[in-house]
């Protein structure tokens, strides 16, 4: 985007430049025409007094004389009325450009003088002032190109973040960086992608309250039936068959509830984004390399490990979301290396461990908001953070 707006500002500008450039030279031509044809004119009034003055000597004016008063660019012109006028063409006379070419008439000692310059003095004066022009337009397009970019920058800046951003979403994260633009496009996309931030978090929450209601819902009343059952199946004053009939509603119920287990499962289980699950090898190694990199600064060692089955997917981005809190709580009050260890279980729930942080005691109101802030999403998500900040942490989180 930067590449296409700094070329799209050069070839503006060269434009506006060039057609600036065509205007002048327009008005440009009739004035240098103007200007060229009052000094022939000059010129032709002094060759007549200089031809007067030669006949009041006495001196025909004849063809020498003619040729060695005339400029090298002119043709000149003398007759006398005779019907033999004298003309004469100075070296550099050409009627290549007949168009552009000037031609002035004086009276000159009871004859006519005409002066005529070759159009090639035009062309030559206007192709000095196109090779003007030329460096002009290209020093403008080097400017333009300077400042284009420049421009360019501030105004795809915002847009390149608002990618980030919209790729973070499609990862399944909702702590969205948001550009601060003052651009009407820039605020509508970031107010459009917040929006849809707030949805997956809201759907998020709405997911977990349905499964613990739901869970809260079937499997009480169930309990309930199965404990009226298995005493009335205990009871000696009740016939066998009644037993016996009691004894298969158990079991009835215990299916029953074994399903309602796994339906309120499969609930917590959807995909946050569809397509956006990765292994979790490639999460491990993703959000490993970011915690190296972050702990580098502060000469910390990291090492990690995968464990259990590699090839089970999750959506990056809450994970990556909760590690990033965590991490945030570890620089600033850990020292010391880091284990982290993620192992995807056979029922496809994600543990992470993270030891080693040695992490000094807490100061102030505010010093466990990260894992606090952390323990929030993982509860959104139906996980669970155990541990403290001072000690090794274990999250649990459900497949998602």
């Amino acid at each position: 985007m930067r590449a296409r707006l700094t070329a799209s500002f050069v070839v503006l500008s060269v434009v506006l430049v060039v057609g600036a450039l065509w205007l002048r030279g327009y008005t440009e031509q009739s004035t240098l025409r103007t200007h060229e044809s009052r000094d022939l004119r000059e010129e032709a009034t002094t060759l007549a007094l200089v031809v007067e003055q030669r006949q009041q000597l006495g001196q025909p004016v004849d063809r020498a004389f003619l040729a060695g008063v005339v400029d090298s660019p002119d043709m000149l012109e003398y007759d006398v009325g005779d019907g033999r006028p004298v003309v004469v063409e100075g070296q550099a006379y050409s009627d290549e450009h007949a168009d552009d070419a000037i031609e002035t008439m004086v009276e000159s000692g009871g004859g006519t003088l005409t002066l005529r310059q070759a159009g090639s003095v035009l062309h030559d004066l206007a192709d000095r002032d196109l090779a003007s022009l030329g460096f002009l337009v290209l020093l403008v397009a080097l400017v333009a190109a300077l400042v284009g970019y420049v421009i360019a920058g501030l105004v795809a800046g915002p847009f390149r973040q608002l990618a980030g951003a919209a790729g973070q979403l499609g990862r399944g994260r909702f702590d969205l960086d948001l550009p601060r633009s003052r651009m009407p496009e820039a605020q509508a996309l970031s107010q459009a992608l917040l929006t849809s931030a707030g949805q997956l978090q809201e759907r998020l929450a709405s997911e977990q309250a349905f499964a613990e209601h739901a869970s809260h819902v079937l499997r009480t009343p169930l309990t309930g039936v199965r404990l009226e059952l298995e005493d009335l199946a205990q009871r000696e004053d009740v016939p066998a068959d009644a037993r016996a009939s009691a004894a298969r509603a158990v079991g009835r119920i215990e299916a029953m509830d074994a399903v309602a287990g796994d339906l309120v499962a499969l609930a917590r289980r959807g995909a946050l984004v569809a397509g956006a699950e990765i292994p979790v090898r490639d999460l491990a190694t993703q959000c490993a390399q970011t915690w190296a990199d972050a702990l580098a600064e502060q000469d910390r060692e990291l090492t990690a490990a995968v464990e259990g089955d590699i090839e089970t997917t999750y959506t990056p981005g809450p994970v990556e979301h909760i590690l990033d809190l965590v991490l945030a709580d570890v620089l600033k009050r850990g020292q010391g290396a880091v284990r982290m260890v993620f192992e995807a279980h056979h029922d496809g729930h994600l543990s992470i461990g993270i030891s080693g942080a040695d992490l000094r005691a807490a100061a102030g109101p505010s010093a466990d908001v990260s894992i606090t802030q952390a323990r929030a999403v993982i509860t959104a998500l139906g996980g669970r953070l155990t541990g403290d900040s001072a000690q090794e942490l274990s999250i649990l989180l459900p497949r998602r």
